[in-house]
């Protein structure tokens, strides 16, 4: 007999037992095969398997990669039990990328170290992130990937239960994506804790963010392929302490951030932010800014680069001790302008000349029952340079005392009864 078809005939049973699936859907894998075989487990994978990964600590230096196949599950054990580390990651972008699935659910695991992302969806659509860990275990670092758990592109997402920390950019991010619950979260020691960006119908509430350098930010961005974004409800989160360094790599959006920052909202539409708890930082409390105040460039003819229909109320805004952190441009023009008395909230003042009436007050911006705050508008319309809006800056939030209709966002009960 040949001896490499003797060989194969040896082998055989072992490699059934490796790959098999039990009847019922799932596929357990050993703690032996976890680093050898996971990538190829993940290509093979087929619609409804459950891909169970066991305790302990798993080494890769390749990106893990998974495209296509619907109704997939990967679970693990629990986060800080089931760990993925890619320290030695010596090929691919992210951490896992997983692309043009539905109903795909990542339960109980925890991502380390990635040369890029931890984990990137892209493009799919039901999917769940439900207990998981992101962390870069060197702490502070401009060569930390950019992102921890990071959907874009994607309809029907559900993030839940999750922590984040040590991402350069934003722990939790969701960009470009319609449908959204983001909900019971813990990001911690990220550039950005939680990021929501050009993302149609949202509901944030429940998260915690301390100690980044920006707890929680609702962005617009131009020249993306889903240009703005709106209806975004934020409610019931804890945003503390968010004093940390700002240890982005230069050229990027967040590196502008202010170390200090509570939440910063940015050329966005339909927001309602109430309910929160925003404590103890050293910049400002909510900041709300146009892209025009960036003083950047932009090319979509669809972008629209103010915010409009902003609605803050009810929250608990407290102990914003200044001064400011001057360590970015954003910063030290806080820390010039506003010296020790850093704001609770601060606007940019520069408004679509639509939204405005015939006396010159904006449409649309409402700050109500936030409690005994320092405000300031900057009036950056009249000029944004320091002298100019130190010359025409304001604490008059009369102006903005008014109320917003509250809207609804989506009805996500037939989606979210599937997970």
């Amino acid at each position: 007999m040949n001896s490499k078809f003797s060989l194969f005939l040896l082998l055989s049973p072992l490699l059934f037992f490796t790959c098999k699936t039990e009847p019922n859907g799932f596929h357990p894998i050993s703690t032996t095969e976890v680093e050898s075989s996971l990538q190829k487990i993940l290509i093979q994978a087929k619609e409804g398997e459950i891909i169970l990964l066991p305790e302990g600590t798993f080494s890769f230096k390749r990106a893990l990669s998974f495209n296509d196949i619907p109704n997939v599950s990967i679970k693990g054990m629990g986060k800080r039990k089931t760990i993925l580390s890619f320290k030695n990651q010596i090929e691919g972008a992210e951490g896992m990328i997983l692309k043009n699935a539905k109903n795909l659910l990542l339960e109980g695991f925890t991502v380390q170290d990635s040369k890029g992302d931890a984990i990137k969806v892209q493009a799919c659509e039901n999917v769940t992130f439900r207990d998981l860990e992101t962390t870069w275990t060197n702490g502070a670092s401009p060569e930390n990937g950019g992102y921890g758990i990071y959907p874009v592109s994607c309809k029907n997402i559900l993030i839940e239960k999750c922590e984040a920390s040590y991402a350069m950019d934003a722990g939790i991010y969701v960009g470009q994506t319609t449908n959204a619950i983001v909900r019971e979260n813990y990001v911690h020691h990220n550039v950005a804790g939680l990021e929501i960006e050009n993302t149609r119908n949202a509901l944030v509430y429940k998260n915690i963010a301390k100690q980044n350098a920006a707890g929680m930010l609702i962005f617009d961005m131009p020249d993306l392929p889903q240009a703005n974004g709106y209806k975004v409800k934020f409610y019931d989160n804890i945003m503390e302490d968010n004093n940390g360094e700002n240890f982005s790599k230069p050229g990027i959006v967040v590196n502008t951030l202010p170390s200090g920052t509570g939440m910063l909202i940015m050329a966005h539409k339909d927001i309602e932010v109430f309910n929160n708890t925003i404590k103890n930082h050293r910049s400002m409390g909510i900041g709300i800014n146009s892209w025009i105040f960036t003083g950047q460039p932009f090319e979509s003819k669809e972008f629209d680069p103010f915010c409009s229909n902003i609605n803050i109320h009810d929250n608990v805004i407290t102990e914003t001790n200044g001064p400011a952190i001057p360590t970015t441009d954003f910063g030290k023009l806080l820390f010039a302008i506003c010296g020790d008395k850093s704001p609770d909230i601060i606007i940019d003042g520069i408004f679509n000349p639509a939204a405005l009436d015939k006396n010159g007050k904006p449409n649309g911006f409402c700050f109500k029952n936030n409690g005994d705050i320092i405000f300031r508008n900057m009036n950056a319309a009249m000029g944004a340079t320091p002298e100019n809006i130190t010359r025409n800056m304001n604490d008059d939030i009369s102006i903005f005392d008014c109320e917003i209709p509250s809207f609804e966002v989506g009805d996500f009960d037939k989606w979210l009864t599937t997970k």
